[in-house]
């Protein structure tokens, strides 16, 4: 913000109002620089001097061009998996059918660069961007401007300064260990910190470590929950542990007092240690005897029911249906017929035979 005036101030305060808390600079030039202030919503300069005990003073109101609700909405981003972001908006309620949004980034000491890769609805506008290869250096302010277009009328624009290092989701704790003790009953948990894209100086975290037990023979969804502990180091000495049980843990982390995040990151996959009770040998045998028993039992008792229901209910004979087995009767009318044909044969040819003298008989 620059003015002029023709009184010999040497000094002057200079506001910047907007929906955020404002801002107050004193200067002693005829200039004023305000930076990490986002004004798509609106804003109010005003410069205030004294001169011969009178205060002189004059504002002016910036208001965004564009059709009122046409800027995006729910503007987000996030870091996952140490280098790569995602930022996701969605229309404004007042946006026109043929709206499409355009998304510019600019890092401090950068140029500005619009988006790459952006995601996009089922009717091709852009609600989002994504980004690789995102470096957190300290706590570097990049500023986000979406623009739009729209052949119906004006599209407002909206910006935001977001310092990266608040917005990242930190990976899990990784390399999770637990050594366990009967006695004294104790184990020891040890990790690593998450993967982070900035390794230099020295990461302060602070971790929730979520242990859970299971009684023996109990589902695994019925879990009593044991109190979340919070810890500021890379190790951790479970006291309550008993071997007969199974234990579950897992571990997430977040920054503290530090250039990290403070919202808390990915939980660690599930670590299972301890051993499950066991049902006894013994146990085992007596239930498997006892089922064979039963099992045996009741095929003697279904069997002596069936024989006394044959006693009093002895089945009623029915007359043999010949022409419900036609091959059977066919081949015993072929047995009979040929035995017939071979007496029959054999007869005729006995009476058939004569004695013949070969010399006739003397008178």
């Amino acid at each position: 913000m620059t003015w002029d005036s023709s009184l010999n101030i040497t000094k002057y305060n200079c506001t910047l109002k907007t929906k955020n808390i404002p801002v107050e600079k004193e200067v002693y030039k005829k200039n004023c620089i305000f930076s990490r202030r986002p004004i798509h919503e609106g804003a109010i300069f005003r410069v205030e001097g004294n001169y011969d005990m009178i205060s002189y003073s004059s504002e002016c109101t910036f208001i965004p061009e564009g059709l009122s609700g046409t800027s995006v909405e729910n503007f987000a981003c996030v870091i996952y998996n140490v280098s790569f972001m995602n930022c996701t908006w969605t229309p404004g309620r007042n946006t026109p059918e043929d709206t499409q949004y355009f998304l510019y980034q600019k890092f401090s000491k950068e140029g500005e660069r619009e988006c790459q890769d952006y995601i996009k609805d089922p009717h091709g506008r852009h609600t989002g961007c994504r980004f690789q290869d995102v470096v957190i250096k300290g706590n570097n302010v990049v500023y986000f401007l979406v623009n739009g277009s729209s052949k119906e009328s004006k599209i407002q624009f909206y910006d935001e300064y977001i310092t990266l290092y608040e917005i990242e989701l930190l990976t899990a704790p990784t390399n999770i260990t637990v050594n366990c003790t009967e006695e004294p009953p104790r184990c020891i948990v040890e990790w690593e910190p998450p993967h982070r894209s900035q390794r230099k100086g020295n990461p302060c975290f602070q971790y929730n470590i979520d242990i859970q037990r299971k009684t023996a023979m109990a589902d695994p969804a019925e879990r009593r929950d044991d109190s979340p502990t919070i810890v500021n180091e890379n190790t951790y000495r479970f006291e309550n542990f008993n071997a007969k049980k199974k234990h579950f843990l897992k571990i997430r982390a977040r920054g503290y007092n530090c250039l990290i995040s403070e919202n808390w990151g990915e939980w660690s996959e599930t670590i299972e240690f301890g051993n499950e009770e066991s049902v006894s040998l013994t146990i085992i045998v007596l239930i498997f005897i006892l089922g064979t028993v039963t099992v045996a039992l009741l095929v003697l008792l279904l069997s002596k029911r069936y024989c006394k229901m044959r006693i009093f209910f002895p089945p009623i004979p029915q007359p043999k249906n010949k022409f419900s087995e036609p091959a059977a009767i066919d081949s015993k009318i072929q047995r009979e017929f040929e035995t017939s044909s071979i007496k029959y044969e054999t007869e005729e040819v006995i009476t058939t035979v004569e004695e013949i003298s070969p010399f006739p008989k003397a008178n």
